[in-house]
Protein backbone atom coordinates (compact mmCIF):
# COMPACT_ATOMS: atom_id res chain seq x y z
CA UNK A 1 0.00 0.00 0.00
CA UNK A 2 2.59 2.48 1.03
CA UNK A 3 4.46 1.42 -2.40
CA UNK A 4 1.21 2.75 -4.46
CA UNK A 5 0.89 5.45 -2.57
CA UNK A 6 4.50 6.77 -2.79
CA UNK A 7 4.15 5.47 -6.66
CA UNK A 8 1.12 7.75 -7.00
CA UNK A 9 2.65 10.81 -5.64
CA UNK A 10 5.95 10.27 -8.26
CA UNK A 11 3.66 10.30 -11.17
CA UNK A 12 1.87 13.35 -9.58
CA UNK A 13 5.04 14.71 -9.50
CA UNK A 14 5.64 14.26 -12.60
CA UNK A 15 2.66 15.35 -14.15
CA UNK A 16 2.72 18.80 -12.30
CA UNK A 17 6.55 18.75 -13.52
CA UNK A 18 5.47 18.42 -16.57
CA UNK A 19 2.89 21.10 -16.91
CA UNK A 20 4.98 23.47 -15.18
CA UNK A 21 6.01 27.09 -16.49
CA UNK A 22 8.79 29.02 -17.05
CA UNK A 23 9.06 32.66 -18.00
CA UNK A 24 11.47 34.07 -20.97
CA UNK A 25 12.02 37.51 -22.90
CA UNK A 26 12.12 37.04 -26.26
CA UNK A 27 14.92 39.30 -27.57
CA UNK A 28 14.30 41.97 -30.33
CA UNK A 29 12.33 45.24 -30.26
CA UNK A 30 8.04 44.51 -29.99
CA UNK A 31 8.16 45.57 -33.70
CA UNK A 32 10.08 42.55 -35.11
CA UNK A 33 9.33 38.86 -35.02
CA UNK A 34 12.29 36.96 -33.48
CA UNK A 35 13.36 33.35 -33.97
CA UNK A 36 13.39 31.66 -30.63
CA UNK A 37 13.92 28.03 -30.63
CA UNK A 38 12.12 25.22 -28.22
CA UNK A 39 13.75 21.64 -27.75
CA UNK A 40 11.10 19.30 -30.05
CA UNK A 41 11.74 16.04 -28.25
CA UNK A 42 12.55 15.23 -24.50
CA UNK A 43 16.01 13.17 -23.06
CA UNK A 44 14.17 10.06 -23.16
CA UNK A 45 13.63 10.09 -26.89
CA UNK A 46 9.57 11.29 -26.78
CA UNK A 47 8.69 14.36 -28.59
CA UNK A 48 6.37 16.61 -26.85
CA UNK A 49 4.02 19.33 -27.65
CA UNK A 50 4.26 22.95 -25.94
CA UNK A 51 2.22 25.21 -24.82
CA UNK A 52 3.48 29.73 -25.17
CA UNK A 53 0.89 31.84 -23.97
CA UNK A 54 0.83 35.50 -22.27
CA UNK A 55 -2.44 35.60 -19.52
CA UNK A 56 -2.12 39.54 -18.94
CA UNK A 57 -2.00 41.79 -22.50
CA UNK A 58 -0.67 44.81 -20.63
CA UNK A 59 2.42 43.30 -19.37
CA UNK A 60 5.81 45.02 -20.87
CA UNK A 61 3.76 47.22 -22.51
CA UNK A 62 -0.43 48.50 -22.83
CA UNK A 63 -2.01 45.85 -25.18
CA UNK A 64 1.07 44.10 -26.16
CA UNK A 65 -0.44 40.73 -26.46
CA UNK A 66 -2.32 38.14 -25.12
CA UNK A 67 -3.70 34.13 -25.38
CA UNK A 68 -1.87 30.98 -26.13
CA UNK A 69 -0.37 29.09 -29.02
CA UNK A 70 -0.35 24.97 -28.70
CA UNK A 71 2.59 23.58 -31.03
CA UNK A 72 2.79 19.94 -32.03
CA UNK A 73 5.99 19.20 -34.33
CA UNK A 74 7.88 16.62 -35.56
CA UNK A 75 10.47 17.29 -37.59
CA UNK A 76 12.24 16.44 -41.18
CA UNK A 77 13.10 12.80 -39.36
CA UNK A 78 15.92 12.31 -42.26
CA UNK A 79 13.38 10.56 -44.74
CA UNK A 80 10.37 9.39 -42.10
CA UNK A 81 7.83 10.97 -43.86
CA UNK A 82 6.23 11.85 -40.49
CA UNK A 83 7.25 15.58 -40.27
CA UNK A 84 4.50 17.99 -39.82
CA UNK A 85 3.33 20.82 -37.46
CA UNK A 86 0.12 21.77 -35.96
CA UNK A 87 -0.59 24.93 -34.61
CA UNK A 88 -3.63 25.92 -32.33
CA UNK A 89 -3.17 29.59 -32.04
CA UNK A 90 -5.26 32.07 -30.12
CA UNK A 91 -3.41 34.54 -29.77
CA UNK A 92 -3.92 38.46 -30.22
CA UNK A 93 -2.55 42.00 -29.05
CA UNK A 94 -2.24 45.70 -31.42
CA UNK A 95 0.43 46.86 -32.97
CA UNK A 96 1.04 50.15 -30.54
CA UNK A 97 -0.56 51.21 -27.51
CA UNK A 98 -3.86 51.54 -28.63
CA UNK A 99 -7.14 48.61 -29.38
CA UNK A 100 -7.54 50.55 -32.36
CA UNK A 101 -4.08 50.06 -33.85
CA UNK A 102 -3.71 47.03 -36.25
CA UNK A 103 -4.01 43.71 -34.32
CA UNK A 104 -0.97 41.52 -34.57
CA UNK A 105 -0.63 38.32 -33.17
CA UNK A 106 2.05 37.17 -31.26
CA UNK A 107 2.86 33.96 -33.16
CA UNK A 108 4.62 34.91 -36.62
CA UNK A 109 5.42 31.70 -38.40
CA UNK A 110 6.59 28.05 -36.86
CA UNK A 111 8.84 25.62 -38.76
CA UNK A 112 10.85 22.63 -37.88
CA UNK A 113 15.18 22.57 -37.38
CA UNK A 114 15.84 20.28 -40.36
CA UNK A 115 18.73 19.58 -38.56
CA UNK A 116 17.83 18.93 -34.72
CA UNK A 117 14.59 18.58 -34.75
CA UNK A 118 13.74 21.27 -32.51
CA UNK A 119 10.38 23.53 -33.35
CA UNK A 120 11.45 27.16 -34.19
CA UNK A 121 9.01 29.81 -33.25
CA UNK A 122 9.09 33.49 -34.32
CA UNK A 123 7.58 35.21 -31.76
CA UNK A 124 6.91 39.17 -31.14
CA UNK A 125 10.13 40.17 -29.94
CA UNK A 126 11.12 42.57 -26.06
CA UNK A 127 7.98 40.46 -24.90
CA UNK A 128 7.97 37.69 -21.46
CA UNK A 129 6.45 35.10 -22.59
CA UNK A 130 4.94 32.06 -20.20
CA UNK A 131 5.51 28.16 -21.64
CA UNK A 132 5.96 24.67 -20.91
CA UNK A 133 8.73 23.83 -23.19
CA UNK A 134 12.59 24.50 -22.95
CA UNK A 135 13.63 27.60 -24.74
CA UNK A 136 17.24 26.21 -26.44
CA UNK A 137 18.09 29.40 -28.13
CA UNK A 138 16.56 33.10 -27.65
CA UNK A 139 19.02 35.27 -29.23
CA UNK A 140 17.38 37.25 -31.90
CA UNK A 141 18.93 35.09 -34.73
CA UNK A 142 19.57 31.58 -35.59
CA UNK A 143 21.46 29.38 -37.53
CA UNK A 144 20.90 25.92 -37.23
CA UNK A 145 24.05 23.31 -37.11
CA UNK A 146 22.99 21.42 -40.61
CA UNK A 147 22.91 25.00 -42.28
CA UNK A 148 19.21 24.98 -43.73
CA UNK A 149 18.36 27.94 -41.92
CA UNK A 150 19.77 31.10 -40.92
CA UNK A 151 17.44 32.93 -39.92
CA UNK A 152 16.85 36.69 -38.29
CA UNK A 153 14.22 39.05 -36.57
CA UNK A 154 12.15 40.47 -39.08
CA UNK A 155 9.46 43.53 -39.04
CA UNK A 156 6.40 42.49 -37.89
CA UNK A 157 4.71 44.04 -41.24
CA UNK A 158 6.33 41.09 -43.11
CA UNK A 159 3.79 40.08 -45.16
CA UNK A 160 5.48 36.23 -44.54
CA UNK A 161 4.51 36.73 -40.72
CA UNK A 162 1.33 37.32 -38.48
CA UNK A 163 -0.71 34.21 -37.91
CA UNK A 164 -3.93 35.02 -37.09
CA UNK A 165 -6.38 33.47 -34.19
CA UNK A 166 -7.04 29.76 -35.76
CA UNK A 167 -5.39 26.68 -36.06
CA UNK A 168 -2.89 25.71 -38.97
CA UNK A 169 -1.52 22.35 -40.04
CA UNK A 170 1.91 22.17 -42.64
CA UNK A 171 4.75 19.56 -43.00
CA UNK A 172 7.21 21.98 -42.75
CA UNK A 173 6.83 25.49 -42.12
CA UNK A 174 3.45 27.58 -41.30
CA UNK A 175 3.65 30.99 -42.80
CA UNK A 176 1.18 33.70 -43.68
CA UNK A 177 1.41 32.75 -47.41
CA UNK A 178 2.44 29.05 -47.28
CA UNK A 179 0.12 26.55 -44.83
CA UNK A 180 -2.10 24.00 -46.08
CA UNK A 181 -5.44 23.72 -43.63
CA UNK A 182 -6.38 26.72 -41.36
CA UNK A 183 -9.48 27.04 -38.89
CA UNK A 184 -10.07 30.18 -38.08
CA UNK A 185 -11.54 31.41 -34.54
CA UNK A 186 -14.50 32.68 -36.99
CA UNK A 187 -15.49 29.18 -38.15
CA UNK A 188 -13.91 29.89 -41.31
CA UNK A 189 -11.80 27.23 -42.60
CA UNK A 190 -9.28 27.89 -45.44
CA UNK A 191 -7.34 25.27 -47.31
CA UNK A 192 -4.00 26.55 -48.62
CA UNK A 193 -5.09 29.68 -47.04
CA UNK A 194 -4.12 31.08 -43.94
CA UNK A 195 -6.81 33.44 -43.64
CA UNK A 196 -10.19 32.22 -44.67
CA UNK A 197 -12.54 35.11 -45.26
CA UNK A 198 -15.90 32.35 -46.28
CA UNK A 199 -16.91 29.10 -44.21
CA UNK A 200 -14.60 26.69 -46.92
CA UNK A 201 -12.08 29.55 -48.58
CA UNK A 202 -9.67 26.91 -50.69
CA UNK A 203 -6.38 28.02 -53.02
CA UNK A 204 -6.65 24.96 -55.45
CA UNK A 205 -9.07 22.47 -57.49
CA UNK A 206 -11.98 21.00 -55.47
CA UNK A 207 -13.09 17.08 -56.57
CA UNK A 208 -16.43 16.72 -55.49
CA UNK A 209 -19.25 14.53 -56.72
CA UNK A 210 -22.21 17.16 -56.14
CA UNK A 211 -22.57 20.78 -55.31
CA UNK A 212 -25.59 21.95 -54.01
CA UNK A 213 -26.16 26.03 -53.89
CA UNK A 214 -28.89 27.80 -52.14
CA UNK A 215 -30.13 30.39 -54.37
CA UNK A 216 -32.87 33.32 -53.53
CA UNK A 217 -34.70 33.81 -57.52
CA UNK A 218 -34.58 32.40 -60.31
CA UNK A 219 -34.94 33.45 -63.55
CA UNK A 220 -38.41 32.29 -65.12
CA UNK A 221 -39.12 35.96 -65.05
CA UNK A 222 -37.96 35.60 -68.85
CA UNK A 223 -40.76 33.81 -69.67
CA UNK A 224 -43.32 36.36 -67.73
CA UNK A 225 -45.34 38.31 -70.48
CA UNK A 226 -44.16 41.41 -68.61
CA UNK A 227 -40.62 40.76 -69.39
CA UNK A 228 -38.85 42.93 -71.52
CA UNK A 229 -36.74 41.36 -74.07
CA UNK A 230 -33.89 43.04 -75.95
CA UNK A 231 -33.62 43.20 -79.17
CA UNK A 232 -30.78 41.21 -81.11
CA UNK A 233 -30.10 44.57 -82.86
CA UNK A 234 -29.57 46.18 -78.93
CA UNK A 235 -27.96 43.04 -78.09
CA UNK A 236 -25.20 43.31 -81.12
CA UNK A 237 -24.95 47.34 -80.44
CA UNK A 238 -23.96 46.50 -76.19
CA UNK A 239 -21.45 43.83 -77.70
CA UNK A 240 -19.76 46.00 -79.87
CA UNK A 241 -19.52 49.09 -77.63
CA UNK A 242 -18.97 46.78 -74.05
CA UNK A 243 -16.92 43.53 -75.35
CA UNK A 244 -19.51 41.17 -73.60
CA UNK A 245 -23.32 40.76 -73.41
CA UNK A 246 -26.03 42.40 -71.43
CA UNK A 247 -26.50 41.83 -67.82
CA UNK A 248 -23.06 39.57 -67.69
CA UNK A 249 -20.25 40.75 -66.07
CA UNK A 250 -17.16 41.47 -67.64
CA UNK A 251 -13.53 40.29 -67.86
CA UNK A 252 -12.01 42.73 -65.68
CA UNK A 253 -14.65 42.26 -62.85
CA UNK A 254 -14.52 38.94 -63.16
CA UNK A 255 -10.95 38.69 -62.78
CA UNK A 256 -10.97 41.10 -59.78
CA UNK A 257 -13.54 40.04 -58.08
CA UNK A 258 -14.12 35.76 -59.07
CA UNK A 259 -17.56 34.92 -59.47
CA UNK A 260 -20.43 33.66 -57.29
CA UNK A 261 -21.20 29.94 -58.86
CA UNK A 262 -25.07 30.70 -57.57
CA UNK A 263 -25.59 34.13 -59.18
CA UNK A 264 -23.48 32.98 -62.49
CA UNK A 265 -25.62 30.03 -63.20
CA UNK A 266 -28.76 32.23 -62.83
CA UNK A 267 -26.91 34.59 -65.05
CA UNK A 268 -26.04 31.74 -67.53
CA UNK A 269 -29.92 30.62 -66.96
CA UNK A 270 -31.29 33.57 -67.93
CA UNK A 271 -29.56 34.11 -70.90
CA UNK A 272 -30.01 30.58 -72.16
CA UNK A 273 -33.73 31.41 -71.69
CA UNK A 274 -33.61 34.61 -73.67
CA UNK A 275 -31.76 32.55 -76.57
CA UNK A 276 -34.95 30.06 -76.17
CA UNK A 277 -37.03 32.95 -76.66
CA UNK A 278 -34.98 33.95 -79.98
CA UNK A 279 -35.29 30.79 -81.03
CA UNK A 280 -38.71 30.91 -80.38
CA UNK A 281 -39.34 33.91 -82.24
CA UNK A 282 -37.20 32.50 -85.12
CA UNK A 283 -38.90 29.19 -85.47
CA UNK A 284 -41.72 31.49 -85.86
CA UNK A 285 -40.74 33.38 -88.67
CA UNK A 286 -39.35 29.90 -90.56
CA UNK A 287 -42.21 28.37 -90.35
CA UNK A 288 -44.05 31.48 -91.50
CA UNK A 289 -41.90 31.51 -94.62
CA UNK A 290 -42.30 28.10 -95.29
CA UNK A 291 -45.80 28.29 -95.24
CA UNK A 292 -45.51 31.07 -97.53
CA UNK A 293 -43.12 29.19 -99.56
CA UNK A 294 -45.22 25.93 -99.97
CA UNK A 295 -48.21 28.59 -100.78
CA UNK A 296 -46.29 30.08 -103.38
CA UNK A 297 -45.54 26.81 -104.81
CA UNK A 298 -48.76 25.39 -104.88
CA UNK A 299 -49.46 28.51 -107.00
CA UNK A 300 -46.65 28.30 -109.05
CA UNK A 301 -47.98 24.75 -109.96
CA UNK A 302 -51.37 26.38 -111.11
CA UNK A 303 -50.09 28.87 -112.65
CA UNK A 304 -48.09 26.35 -114.71
CA UNK A 305 -51.25 24.82 -115.20
CA UNK A 306 -52.64 27.51 -116.98
CA UNK A 307 -49.71 28.23 -118.73
CA UNK A 308 -49.38 24.99 -120.37
CA UNK A 309 -53.41 25.39 -120.87
CA UNK A 310 -52.67 28.93 -122.86
CA UNK A 311 -49.37 27.26 -124.69
CA UNK A 312 -51.54 24.49 -125.86
CA UNK A 313 -54.35 26.62 -126.97
CA UNK A 314 -51.63 28.97 -129.15
CA UNK A 315 -50.33 25.38 -130.29
CA UNK A 316 -53.61 24.76 -131.59
CA UNK A 317 -54.64 28.55 -132.69
CA UNK A 318 -51.17 28.18 -134.78
CA UNK A 319 -52.26 24.65 -136.60
CA UNK A 320 -55.59 26.52 -137.67
CA UNK A 321 -53.75 29.37 -138.88
CA UNK A 322 -51.43 27.32 -141.01
CA UNK A 323 -54.41 25.42 -142.21
CA UNK A 324 -56.51 28.07 -143.47
CA UNK A 325 -53.31 29.78 -144.89
CA UNK A 326 -52.82 26.17 -147.37
CA UNK A 327 -56.81 26.08 -147.98
CA UNK A 328 -56.66 29.84 -149.30
CA UNK A 329 -53.81 28.68 -151.85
Amino acid sequence: MQKSLFLFFILILGLLKSQTFTTFTSAGSQNQYVPVVFQGFLQDGGHRSLNISRPNIHNNRNWLAHGVASITAIGNGWGSGGNSISLHNFTNGFETDSPTSKVISFVGRVLSDSGTNNIIVFLRGGTTYYTDGTVVSNTGSYQDVSGYHNLNAVSINDALYNLPKGSYYSNYDITAKNVEFTTSSNGNVGIGINNPQYKLDVNGTIHTKEVKVDLTGWPDYVFKANYSLPTLEDVEKHIKEKGYLPNVPSEKEVLQNGVTLGENQKLLLEKIEELTLYSIEQNKKLKNQAEEIERLQVQNKELKKEYTKIESLIQRIERLEKQKTNNQK
